[in-house]
């Protein structure tokens, strides 16, 4: 097993989440680990997965006048052996009115998102061999 180190850093205000932990991932050379955050978004488009249709079922919400306050946001990464980098993320959202939660398909951080990422340094690949 390899050393393992903790990145912490802000998502701004109007940036996809996905593409910039990608490009977080990918700039500070991550094999794989852990993805932790909180704050807020702009909108979020959340999946469902259905085992009848074998795929995830979509939710859009929008933050309107407000923010949807990431009340947790948890996954992983790794990065294949093609090189590219599979992100699953799991958030809770939340309004005054309601909280949702499912799998992140997107996102856009508003005001920010606050996210940690810890590198574990194996081959995840390997274990989730599904992606």
């Amino acid at each position: 097993m390899g050393e393992k180190l903790i990145y912490a850093f802000k998502v701004p205000k109007g940036s996809s989440i996905l593409e910039y932990l990608e490009r977080a991932i990918r700039e500070r050379g991550l094999k794989s680990g852990v993805i932790l955050g909180i704050g807020g978004l702009e909108r979020v488009e959340l999946g469902y997965y259905s085992p009848e249709i074998g795929t995830y079922e979509r939710a859009e919400y929008r933050a309107g006048e407000t923010v949807l306050e990431v009340t947790s946001m948890t996954g992983n990464y790794l990065v294949k052996q093609d090189g590219s980098i599979s992100i699953h993320i799991h958030v809770n959202i939340a309004t005054k009115d309601y909280v949702k939660g499912g799998h992140l398909v997107n996102g856009v951080a508003n005001p920010f998102l606050e996210v940690f990422l810890i590198e574990a340094n194996i081959d995840l690949s390997i274990i989730f061999s599904h992606r």
